[in-house]
């Protein structure tokens, strides 16, 4: 069998001290396909995801126990946890609920793929929703995504997101009109992590981040931050040259430079000439990003605002990568990528079981650093992966973490807020096993 990895994971997420909640988180844990999913998937989720997909089946939610529906037959559980938001600090999680079958598909139990990402919104919520909702079910229809050569998995995370920021493109006049009823200017950043054995692809838009918490030695008693994504800001000399070439450009405003959005003046009717008065408006803090279709450029056909992700892959050793880290801006903009992953090496061994995860103590840590700095807090988004050495001690759980062993298959995920991995989930019925096994958590 392949080597595969063992981690808990914990996710928090919160609106911070702005308007409106833009950030929103994607997890996904599903069995390999063992056929080609491009030619093997149902017709009706081929297409930007217009059609229902097993993440849209209908969500049970929790009153006071897990209501379970056990029916005889063997073979693994198709559950789905969805965690619901609030300020207290345990935070509350839906029972899993089956879902109805979309078509056959072969899918292999004992290999596992593991799907994390953090969208952080901007300019309306309807960019990153969107992402949520159809990023990942575009990236695994994509050739080459279930492919053992690197390169290959790379290139279709790259055409993945561009098919989902085109098929944005389609969803544009649906979606709310700015004040003076221009067409939205919705857009999301989007960093994204794939495991898949020992694997971790990587893939990136924006100025969310992506850390990993190495330590070299095991004489160290701290551990160093890889920072495994680098933020598309447009001063940047590679993309403010892209951002210029495609007949961008790049203004400081406040002190932040920004991609200018050339906007036909506002008392302007009808088609844009040569002639028609052009406002330069210092806009968008990011280079790179999902959605701001503002930015398309009629002359060169492209958007300046680039949908293409920087991508890389990682071999994960867990003696030496202990933490991987995604979060937002609002958690980095306040805590250094080093303080981040010592934080959580810290807590874990001063916090005992059902404790605070660690997800949800950087993200109170870095709302708590906006507060001391009297700034208005923005949206703050963070999912922590530890990861655990095969073979290891048993593993204390701390509060709304789960353990997942990507070798022995999803069947084996317990349900959140057990101390221990030791819950059985139950089987489900041979209706059930014709839909492909998934965990799905969506935050926001």
């Amino acid at each position: 069998m392949e080597e595969s990895i063992i981690f808990r994971m914990s996710a928090f997420s919160e609106q911070g001290g702005r308007k409106y909640m833009e950030d929103v988180v994607e997890i996904r844990i599903e069995y390999e396909p063992t056929a080609s999913p491009v030619e093997d998937y149902p017709k009706s989720q081929r297409h930007g995801g217009q059609e229902k997909t097993e993440s849209e089946a209908s969500r049970q939610t929790e009153n006071g126990q897990h209501e379970r529906d056990v029916a005889a037959g063997s073979g693994p559980a198709s559950a789905m946890w969805v965690e619901s938001l609030s300020n207290e600090d345990s935070g509350g999680y839906g029972a899993p609920a089956s879902a109805d079958a979309a078509g056959e598909r072969v899918v292999n139990t004992r290999k596992s793929v593991a799907f994390f990402a953090v969208f952080d919104g901007h300019g309306g919520r309807e960019a990153a929703h969107f992402a949520q909702e159809h990023l990942w079910d575009l990236l695994k229809r994509q050739r080459g995504f279930w492919s053992k050569d690197h390169g290959e998995v790379c290139a279709a995370l790259r055409k993945g997101f561009i098919a989902c920021h085109h098929a944005m493109w389609k969803e544009l006049p649906e979606w709310p009109k700015t004040i003076t009823g221009l067409p939205s200017t919705s857009g999301t950043t989007a960093s994204v992590i794939v495991i898949r054995g020992v694997h971790m692809y990587v893939a990136h838009v924006g100025d969310s981040a992506v850390v990993v918490g190495v330590k070299e030695n095991d004489s160290d008693i701290t551990l160093q931050a890889l920072e495994v994504t680098q933020d598309h800001k447009p001063e940047l000399p590679k993309e403010k040259e892209r951002i210029e070439r495609l007949g961008g450009s790049v203004m400081k405003k406040s002190g932040v430079n920004r991609v200018v959005w050339k906007r036909p003046r506002l008392t302007h009717n009808g088609p844009v000439r040569r002639s028609t008065v052009i406002d330069q408006i210092p806009f968008l803090a990011v280079a790179r990003s999902l959605g701001d279709l503002w930015s398309y450029d009629f002359y060169s056909g492209e958007f300046v605002v680039s949908p293409e992700p920087d991508t890389t892959v990682m071999t994960l050793d867990p003696k030496r990568h202990r933490y991987i880290i995604l979060g937002s801006d609002g958690l980095w903009n306040m805590m250094p990528p080093k303080n981040a992953v010592n934080m959580c090496y810290t807590h874990d061994k001063m916090v005992g079981p059902k404790g605070m995860s660690c997800a949800r103590r950087l993200g109170c840590t870095a709302l708590l650093v906006w507060k001391e700095r009297m700034l208005r807090a923005d949206n703050t988004t963070v999912i922590v992966l530890a990861l655990q050495e095969r073979g290891g001690p048993p593993i204390p759980m701390h509060r709304d973490e789960i353990v997942v062993d990507m070798a022995t298959g999803i069947d084996h995920v317990p349900y959140p807020g057990t101390p221990y991995n030791t819950c059985e989930v139950p089987k489900v019925s041979a209706r059930a096993l014709l839909q492909p096994p998934s965990l799905t958590l969506s935050l926001g």
